[in-house]
């Protein structure tokens, strides 16, 4: 036992130092800084390393590159500088060609450098070809020819400081010209994100957008994510690799696609189990003894496996109040009335048609735009220049000028000033009251005071400065503090201000004096420096203070030296961490590693390698196994050829030969001989050895049968059966017209014609009238195959040849009589009637020429017939027969396409000219008419309403000449078009026996939509189950389905309520295939728990095929996961547990489908693991709350906990007490209660046998029991366990399971028993929030901003969630606010 002991510490040791190592020191990267000959990009905010010329070309992603970029923010690129500091989701095109390690917003003005070097030094390139090997066993011969090594030591995000957390990692690019390799090394990641608005980051550089690692090929297609990137689970990718260490990630990329180093001693997960879904690729974590996986996920997908689609609509994107809709990598927003854009973001201001003139600004006032107008312009469109001049502002006679916003005078003499208020006044030497002229004004004799005055002199004229000293006097008025003598230093104009005037300061004055700053204000507290940047400025904290004006004191963690053993001591988020040496590992490196070398495990010569808390043996040529154990067996020295495998058998060896060999050692290679001849044909091939191909061409006029395919020489020596040519019937294509005869020949057809044809294919046509038959005159007109005369006045016959009485034919109309000479004749007419062939009559419509199917129009001695329907001919002599078999070939939602047959009398066919279609809307509202030309007898309707039934009628038209069309009568159908499929049809939620399915419905869109018809079937279903919805439903759910079972569900839309109403239902969405989860384990209990490890059993789901379980472990701080490919897996030990942790243990059946895994719900089971040297306790619960048994295996249920009052203490109302922690093991009960009141607590195992209580604290107001019911017999156990007696409330669906029951509660109550009623109550919250305006001024001869600070108050609501009790006693009240779990 004691060894066992030791054997579990040693194991809680090594699993310790494997969590704290998980990083590469920075010894183990490749050599860099400046002693190395590096050079280093400037210390400024997204720059970087400008164009670097290689040496050599570098392949990447199939294209070599001469030159690269190195740029501060965490990459390298090709192509060009990328100085976007906010990560995208890859994959992005504009030729985007990057090597990301950590793609995130660094600033190296605050702290750190980023080190770059191009080398060929000897010593690393021998290195790089050593780890290329080593990573990628299957290129032997790679040597290096050049090496590039860019650095990132130390370097914090932008909105940092020297004091913020800072990243180390580096990327080495590696190549022989050829091929080529990255890798990356993380020491320290202990940020994620920048603070820039767009990023999102905190203080510390969490949270918001995540850093990106990966491959970006820059077309938008080719892409390779390091799993993790921009989730902050990036901030742990110093713990995860893909070539067992930690920290280090490995790559060939070259190729058109990333391709990631495999493992070589370890089983591949990736090729068994294929766990990587929608896309994703499997990556192997090599570390020996644990193989496992992650997946780099396709842009939009998220999870362990790639099986979460990214929710883009879970940062809310969409602003205003508008709908995010969620896809593949993308969202959409549906703005509300009044916004647009993108997000929503621009509001629809009656502004943007308002036109304000002459610089008037736009402001909308009670929903209605008002042009607010610049000084000295108004008007509704600020148009009218304001008339300064109207209020005559100008005294003593001065003359206004208006200007914009001002005016000007032009004052009279000797007046002065902007309003000519100021003037000479004359008085008389010796008081007279007389007036005297002045400069041909005359002044009034004045009284002032004489501090206003100057004595000057009169003498017939005006006073002027050299009179002073007489009795004259002059005064000067100054009206306001800015008037006369106030000269501002730069141009700037003056400004009354309290009483006084100051300067503004003019926008270009010069360098004599100060430029105002931020930084006058002197934010920045407790010592620090301000920099000014651009408008604002950031505070330089001094060391112990942090914050935007250094206001916090940072506090010192470090400063008690907790790390031991040389370790150094870190601080980030408020918490230190000790950095261990080597050999050294736990909080604070107190704990001595073991060297598992020490013990010498390896046998037959093996040499020991320490390798990440484990060993490994170098085998001697020959042996094999874990310590070298095995010795070599028959098979060791190759004795088979030919790549044949060997089987050791004891003694002897037996080699299994590969296609192609045979013989002992399968040295002899099969010959399958020349292939056999094939008749019309000519055989090709290049070797006659197993596999080799015989393809056979046939000869001109003959081709191979469709089945056959080359000959294949096979494994026992013989070519596999050979083809056949067939005679190609090149009268198959029927290349004879006009009704030729074709007949076949080899390689060639002959065509017979028919009389009248002739040519190659009998194409062309024989004229007949080339022999110019017809005669005296006679014009001739080729027919098929023959001809006929068109013969001129008084000559007929086939050839015109016989001459004609004129009077035979009976030309004379109307009773006229014919006198015929010869070839001519002569019509005599009877009254009434006159012409060549008394065809006019006085009244042309006297002898009803239309007859009775049509009108006569009399027109200038002739007349015309507008025929009735149906009819047509110049005399409406003329049936016009309509259309027949009209009918719908196709409804689609906007169109419909119709088609009919042409009359069957092939006269009426002829008559017509093509077919009108009209089609009007029910409602009348829509109507159109399009004509179709006679060849045609089908017609497509655009541009309809969808879900609308419409008449359609198509009738036959005639043209006739003067634009009066004759139409037969019409053929009619009524039809109704397809409504729109819904919108965002998506599955919401799948259990094992739900589906929930939702859809939108447009208001205008789908206004015609009457019903929603939702249908769900399994494949081997005959018929749908299906469910007709009203249409403002938007969501239903499938029950009573069948759990781990495929279905497929697809929704259509109905439009039409009855068969009178002409109903039409709409394309149906694609369908969801959908499986049902399936049902998960049951009974999960912890049968046994130690300080690092709990063993767990549960029992397998009652029906469906499970094919293995996902085990997860979750933390406050993490959550793990392990696929165990084992259907009949009924329990499982979870290890490398800390002591005294609590954890949740969770067990998912998983099922596989034909679209990947399908995974039931977990069962949970709370633990807390034991503590190392204390006795042995288990902490179990499938509740959440957690209960300690001592010494016992966990019962099926756990006992009764019950608080009563003593007998003589009156009961008051109080909240309901809760303990923290329950131990429960030899009939001894401790408890910790959180919320009771000052009472003691009394322990019974039955309520009048009371027992010792030890450790007890008693107050002093009153005493409470704790009862605990141990002896329960079945039939006691089973009541109040089950769902018989109805105990969940407030309509509460009781659920049973398998020795219990849970309630699921209706909207608004929560509680085990539904018992307490919930609602959100609002109240009224406010924020505060300050305005601070600036404007620079002078003082003193310098220039500096006054400021003035305004505060605002926004009111808001808040929402506080209030419970009550339902029961009738003890009724308790709870208060949440905005919990989270």
């Amino acid at each position: 036992m004691r060894g066992l002991s030791c054997w579990v510490a040693l194991a809680a040791l090594l699993g310790e130092w494997l969590r704290a190592g998980g990083v590469v020191p920075l010894a183990d990267f490749y050599p860099f800084g400046p002693a190395q000959g590096d050079a280093a990009t400037l210390k400024q905010d997204d720059g970087g390393s400008e164009l670097r010329p290689l040496s050599v070309p570098f392949p990447f992603f199939g294209a070599g590159h001469t030159g690269l970029y190195v740029n501060n923010n965490g990459i390298i690129s090709f192509l060009k500088e990328v100085s976007q500091f906010t990560p995208v989701a890859f994959p992005i095109s504009k030729d985007r060609r990057v090597v990301a390690a950590f793609w995130a917003d660094v600033d190296n003005r605050r702290a750190g450098d980023v080190y770059y070097r191009e080398s060929q030094d000897r010593a690393i390139l021998e290195r790089a070809t050593k780890d290329i090997a080593q990573y990628f066993p299957e290129f032997p011969d790679f040597s290096a020819q050049w090496v590039f090594i860019a650095t990132w030591y130390r370097v914090t995000f932008f909105g940092g400081s020297s004091f913020s957390p800072v990243n180390t990692f580096q990327i080495v690019l590696i190549t022989d010209g050829k091929l080529s390799f990255t890798i990356f090394n993380y020491e320290s990641i202990t940020w994620t994100t920048g603070m820039h608005a767009s990023s999102g980051g905190d203080f510390a550089g969490l949270g918001g957008i995540a850093a990106q690692a990966g491959f970006n090929a820059g077309d938008g297609k080719r892409y390779f994510n390091i799993p993790g990137s921009r989730t902050d689970d990036i901030a742990d990718v110093e713990m995860t690799t893909n070539v067992g260490i930690p920290g280090r990630w490995v790559f060939r990329i070259d190729d058109a696609q990333v391709q990631v180093g495999g493992c070589s001693n370890t089983t591949s997960v990736c090729l068994t189990l294929r766990p990587c879904l929608n896309g994703g690729k499997c990556i192997e974590d090599c570390i020996t003894g644990n193989p496992s996986y992650t997946c780099s996920c396709l842009a939009g997908f998220t999870g362990k496996r790639c099986h979460v689609d990214v929710d883009e609509c879970l940062s809310h994107p969409c602003q205003n109040g508008a709908t995010c809709i969620n896809s593949v990598n993308s969202f959409s927003c549906q703005c509300p009335p009044g916004f647009r854009g993108a997000s929503c973001e621009i509001e629809e201001s009656p502004c943007e048609t308002k036109v304000c003139q002459n610089g008037g600004m736009c402001q909308v006032v009670n929903g209605t735009a008002v042009c607010m107008c610049q000084p000295g312009y108004a008007g509704g469109d600020c148009e009218t220049d304001v008339n300064e001049c109207e209020s005559s502002p100008c005294l003593n006679g001065g003359h206004c000028v208006d200007l914009v916003d001002n005016y000007t005078c032009v004052c009279l003499e000797p007046f002065v000033g902007q309003r000519c208020e100021t003037g000479a006044w004359c008085l008389h030497a010796r008081g007279s009251q007389r007036q005297e002229e002045c400069g041909g004004a005359i002044v009034p004799p004045i009284s002032l005071s004489p501090a206003k005055l100057w004595g000057l002199l009169l003498a017939g004229r005006c006073c002027t400065a050299a009179d002073e000293g007489s009795c004259c006097v002059f005064a000067e008025v100054t009206t306001t503090p800015c008037n006369v003598n106030t000269q501002c230093p730069d141009g700037g104009y003056c400004m009354e201000y309290g009483g006084s005037y100051l300067c503004v300061c003019h926008t270009d004055y010069g360098s004599n004096h100060t430029v105002p700053s931020p930084c006058d204000s002197e934010p920045c507290l407790n010592g620090g420096s301000c920099e000014t940047q651009d408008d604002s400025y950031t505070c330089e904290c001094p060391s112990g203070f942090l914050g935007k004006h250094c206001e916090r004191a940072r506090p010192r963690l470090c400063s008690t030296a907790p790390c031991r053993n040389g370790g150094t001591c870190k601080e980030a988020d408020g918490e230190y961490h000790c950095s261990c040496p080597y050999r050294f590992t736990g909080r604070h490196c107190e704990i001595g590693k073991p060297d598992p070398c020490a013990s010498g495990p390896c046998q037959n010569g093996g040499t020991c390698f320490h390798y990440i808390g484990k060993y490994k043996c170098d085998c001697a040529p020959g042996y094999a196994g874990r310590h070298c154990e095995i010795v070599p067996s028959p098979c060791f020295m190759s004795p088979c050829e030919n790549g044949a495998t060997c089987e050791d058998l004891g003694g002897d060896f037996v080699c299994t030969c590969p296609m192609g060999y045979t013989g002992k050692r399968c040295g002899t290679e099969i010959d399958c001989g020349m292939p056999s001849a094939v008749k019309h044909a000519q055989a090709s091939y290049n070797s006659t050895t197993v596999g080799s191909l015989a393809k056979y061409h046939c000869e001109l006029g003959y081709v191979l049968s469709q089945h056959n395919s080359p000959r294949v020489c096979r494994s026992q020596g013989v070519w596999s059966d050979p083809p056949e040519c067939d005679e190609i019937d090149e009268c198959r294509s029927q290349p004879c017209l006009n009704g030729g005869q074709c007949k076949d020949r080899i390689a060639e057809f002959l065509c017979v014609c028919e009389p009248g044809y002739t040519g190659l294919h009998c194409e062309l046509e024989v004229d007949e009238c080339q022999s110019e038959p017809c005669k005296n005159g006679g014009t001739c007109r080729d027919l098929l195959s023959s001809f006929a005369c068109s013969c001129p006045e008084g000559f007929v016959g086939t050839q015109c040849e016989e001459e004609v009485d004129a009077c035979e034919s009976d030309p004379c109309q109307n009773g006229g009589e014919c006198e015929g000479d010869g070839g001519s004749y002569l019509c005599v007419c009877p009254e009434g009637f006159f012409g060549y062939h008394c065809e006019t009559a006085s009244d042309p419509c006297f002898s009803s020429p239309c007859g009775s199917r049509g009108y006569c129009m009399p027109s200038n001695g002739t007349h015309s017939c507008t025929c009735k329907v149906s009819y047509t001919g110049k005399s409406c002599e003329k049936e016009l027969l309509p259309p027949t078999s009209l009918k719908v070939e196709r409804v689609e939602d906007t169109g419909v396409l119709i088609s009919w047959h042409p009359p069957e009398d092939a006269a009426a066919r002829q008559l017509i000219d093509g077919y009108a279609v009209t089609y009007v809307s029910f409602d009348g509202s829509y109507r159109r008419t399009d004509f179709v030309d006679r060849s045609r007898s089908a017609h497509q309707l655009r541009a309809l309403a969808s879900g609308r039934a419409y008449n359609i009628s198509v009738f036959s038209v005639k043209r006739n000449v003067n634009n009066k069309n004759d139409i037969s009568r019409p053929v009619m159908l009524t039809t109704r078009t397809r409504p729109r499929p819904v919108e965002g049809f998506e599955i919401t939620n799948v259990t094992a026996s739900t589906i929930t399915v939702q859809w939108a419905l447009h208001r205008l869109k789908h206004s015609t939509v009457s019903r929603v018809r939702v249908s769900i079937r399994q494949p081997g279903d005959l018929e749908d189950r299906t469910v007709e919805l009203n249409s403002s439903v938007a969501k239903y759910t499938f029950l009573d389905l069948q759990p781990g079972e495929r279905y497929i569900v697809h929704v259509t839309t109905l439009s039409g309520m009855g068969t009178e109403d002409h109903p039409s239902e709409s394309l149906a969405t694609a369908p969801f295939h959908v499986w049902t989860r399936p049902l998960p384990p049951h009974n999960l209990t912890a049968s046994r728990v130690t300080p690092t490890s709990v063993s767990m059993t549960w029992e397998q789901p009652p029906t469906g095929a499970v094919e293995g379980y996902i085990i997860n472990v979750t933390t406050a701080q993490s959550v793990k996961s392990r696929y165990v490919p084992n259907g009949k897996l009924a329990s499982y030990t979870v290890r490398d547990l800390l002591p005294m942790q609590r954890y949740r243990l969770s067990v998912t059946a998983v099922q596989n489908t034909e679209q990947g895994q399908v995974h039931s719900e977990p069962i949970h089971l709370y633990v807390t693991t034991l503590q190392k040297d204390g006795a042995p306790e288990r902490r179990w619960s499938q509740a959440g709350h957690p209960r300690v048994l001592r010494n016992r295996l966990p019962p099926a249920f756990l006992p009764e906990l019950r608080l009563l009052a003593d007998r003589d203490t009156a009961e008051e109302p109080s909240p309901a007490p809760r303990f923290t922690e329950l131990v429960d093991g030899r009939r001894r009960i401790s408890a910790r209660f959180g919320t009771l009141p000052s009472k003691s607590i009394t322990v019974k195992t039955q309520p009048e046998a009371p027992m010792r209580l030890e450790n007890t604290e008693e107050p002093s107001r009153s005493s409470l029991a704790l009862q605990l019911r141990e002896a329960w017999s079945k039939s006691e156990s089973g009541l109040g366990m089950n769902c018989s007696t109805n105990p969940c409330k407030n309509g509460g669906t009781c659920v049973s399971e398998s020795e219990s029951y849970h309630c699921d509660c209706s909207l608004g109550f929560k509680g085990r028993h539904c018992e307490l009623a919930c609602k959100k109550v609002p109240h009224s919250c406010t924020r505060l929030y300050s305005e601070t305006k600036s404007f620079p001024v002078w003082e003193g001869g310098t220039c500096h901003y006054l400021y003035k600070r305004v505060y605002k108050v926004h009111q808001d609501v808040c929402y506080k969630e209030s419970c009550e009790s339902t029961g009738s006693k003890n009724t308790s009240r709870y208060t949440l606010q905005k919990s989270s779990f």
